[in-house]
């Protein structure tokens, strides 16, 4: 059945029907729901394509992260696209995955499926996840003109682009905070290589406290892994003077850090405090316990959802760029004890 027996039925013009399908508000509400009725009865099902025609969008929206199993494996890229694709479903919106390509240097490059998204406007808005400190993608997608959010980094160095990220300095000094009550003094870092946006912002918000709170800080590299973790790990446990507090950006490296430990003579929670940027289960049934910092990673990835669409459709949603986060203490930090010979 066609707009034009719907028309013909109600003795109205295919325009009209049209318009009151399609949701316009010039069509008074009394007509618009015997053409709804009408529409019901007869079982008519809208041209989708004709319709994203008229509206000049596709109704679809692009999610762009890392791609492979180790991706498949992060619980944070996994809860952040699941609470993003919750969220479009109920606007009713499609979703397509866009993967992140890695270059010979460790930067993100533009992927042809990325591209060909943007420039042939397959898509109304991009999601980015694990964006870059120098991310070359974001001028791309302005000189574009696409509407696009960043989810899990703030990007203080453009405020021009819509970022949610956590409140770094609060979760860092809070930590901080806690290891110097503990009696900490020399503490490290262990920030995933790749140049990731979130990283940088939660280094920087490191320093700034440290001295705050009278800590040597140091900042060491690592694979954005178990094993990145664990490499790491038995290297500072090998120094002369090993930290006696490691913070790691990652749940993941932090359950490598762990294992490193278990290695060793030390104990964390003990010898050495270990404290994960990132919360996850595992987390909670390691041993020790880790204390962890939880990001609301759910309602972020859906607020982002709301920002870029109120920014499709002309009606700005005002973005919170710093989200609070939740320092969830367990048994892996506590007061310095003298370290067995």
């Amino acid at each position: 059945m066609s707009l034009r027996y719907i028309a013909a039925s109600l003795g109205l013009s295919v325009t009209t029907v049209s318009r009151a399908l399609a949701g316009y508000s010039d069509v008074a509400e009394e007509t618009r729901k015997r053409i709804k009725a009408e529409a019901e009865r007869i079982g008519y099902v809208p041209n989708a394509i004709a319709r994203r025609l008229q509206k000049g969008r596709t109704d679809t929206i692009g999610i762009v992260a890392p791609t492979g199993l180790d991706a498949v494996a992060d619980v944070y890229l996994y809860t952040a696209f699941a609470a993003a694709w919750t969220r479009l479903a109920e606007l009713d919106r499609d979703l397509v995955l866009l993967p992140t390509v890695v270059g010979d240097d460790g930067s993100e490059i533009q992927s042809r499926p990325f591209r060909r998204a943007v420039e042939e406007r397959r898509v109304d808005g991009l999601l980015l996840l694990r964006t870059l400190s120098d991310d070359r993608r974001l001028p791309f997608l302005r000189d574009a003109k696409i509407p696009f959010v960043v989810i899990g980094a703030e990007h203080v160095d453009r405020p021009e682009v819509n970022a949610i990220g956590i409140d770094d300095v609060a979760a860092s000094d809070e930590i901080l905070a806690r290891l110097a009550g503990f009696g900490h003094r020399r503490v490290t870092i262990v920030v995933p290589e790749g140049g990731f946006a979130f990283a940088r912002s939660r280094t920087d918000a490191f320093a700034a406290r440290a001295s705050a709170h009278s800590i040597e800080l140091r900042s060491v590299p690592g694979s954005f892994c178990e094993e990145g973790g664990r490499a790491v790990t038995a290297r500072l446990l090998a120094e002369d003077q090993p930290p006696t507090a490691i913070v790691y950006y990652a749940y993941r490296m932090a359950l490598g850090g762990l294992r490193a430990l278990s290695d060793s003579v030390l104990v964390a929670g003990r010898h050495v405090s270990v404290v994960s940027f990132g919360d996850n289960v595992n987390l909670l049934y390691s041993s020790p316990p880790v204390t962890a910092v939880r990001a609301p990673i759910d309602e972020m990835a859906r607020h982002a959802v709301d920002v870029l669409i109120g920014e499709i459709e002309g009606r700005p949603v005002e973005a919170i760029r710093r989200w609070p986060a939740t320092l969830v203490r367990r048994q892996s930090d506590g007061p310095l004890v003298t370290r067995p010979n």
